[in-house]
């Protein structure tokens, strides 16, 4: 097996310019310098994938994705944890800068996300095979939504209590999502593509999480920068109500992201149905 050196130079320049682009956004200023970084990038990705079509041993097996279940569920994979690493990002800054709470008290209050998983994500493979793979991952994203929705209605004097429940609502929506997902990317490939199946799994919840993290940076600051009237690129002391209100929109934004991933797994859940009707 020989080593892909020029996929693998490309995709690097390409997710490398991708992010870039994507953070400069956070600058009103470079916003031109921006889209030309994007540009390079979209150019990037298509020369890439113009060369590992050609390729007898390509970096990334671009024809798994020809799978129409593989794909949709990697992409759902995507959306999870874009969504989740929205949540990550703002977090702390809701619980230090605007609940001011003491950083162990923050450090107590975030624990209830990874708490619920460890409770819910061991039961979800079990209860995958008793009612499906397709179903649950729909429900667990439809839940995520709920719980997206919930923080995006957070404000400075909010009880603890809610934003606990929002936090449980999105930890719960993951648990029940994630294990049935990945059962489905690998149950969709040749038992010689496993390995690779796992690897572009893998590639797509980090730069989910990447992907989150920037945009609601992005989002964030600039809603940040309209309510107050003048840029900023942090909290601005004293002005909470400025940070909330970014805050709710990289919410939305995260909510409305996880929707696309509902509809997304209802679709896939009402094809392998009606698939399992044809085939009986």
């Amino acid at each position: 097996i020989q080593l892909d050196w020029t996929g693998s130079v490309l995709f690097m320049l390409f997710i490398a310019s991708l992010y870039f682009g994507v953070k400069s956004l956070q600058s009103s200023a470079n916003h031109g310098m921006s889209l030309v970084i994007l540009l390079a990038a979209f150019l990037l990705g298509g020369v890439f994938i113009g060369v590992e079509r050609r390729k007898a041993q390509p970096m990334l097996e671009l024809s798994l994705f020809k799978n129409k279940l593989f794909s949709i569920s990697v992409f759902c994979s995507f959306l999870s944890f874009f969504a989740i690493a929205s949540n990550n990002f703002i977090q702390p800054f809701y619980l230090l800068k605007v609940q001011e709470v003491t950083p162990a008290m923050a450090g107590m209050f975030m624990m209830t996300y990874p708490v619920v998983m460890f409770i819910v994500a061991p039961l979800s493979g079990a209860l995958s095979d008793k009612i499906g793979s397709e179903i649950l991952g729909f429900i667990g994203l439809a839940i995520s939504s709920c719980g997206l929705f919930c923080m995006a209605g957070l404000g400075v004097a909010s009880p603890m209590w809610f934003y606990m429940l929002g936090v449980a609502l999105m930890a719960l929506g993951a648990s029940l999502f994630q294990s049935p997902n990945t059962s489905l990317i690998m149950s969709t490939v040749p038992k010689d593509k496993l390995g690779t199946a796992g690897s572009i799994n893998g590639l797509v919840r980090n730069l989910g999480m990447v992907f989150g993290i920037s945009l609601s940076t992005v989002i964030l600051y600039t809603m940040m920068s309209t309510k107050l009237g003048y840029s900023t690129t942090d909290f601005v002391p004293g002005r909470a109500d400025a940070f909330v209100y970014g805050m709710h929109f990289v919410y939305w934004f995260a909510a409305g992201i996880c929707l696309v991933g509902v509809c997304l797994t209802g679709l896939r859940w009402w094809g392998s149905k009606h698939r399992r009707a044809a085939e009986d």
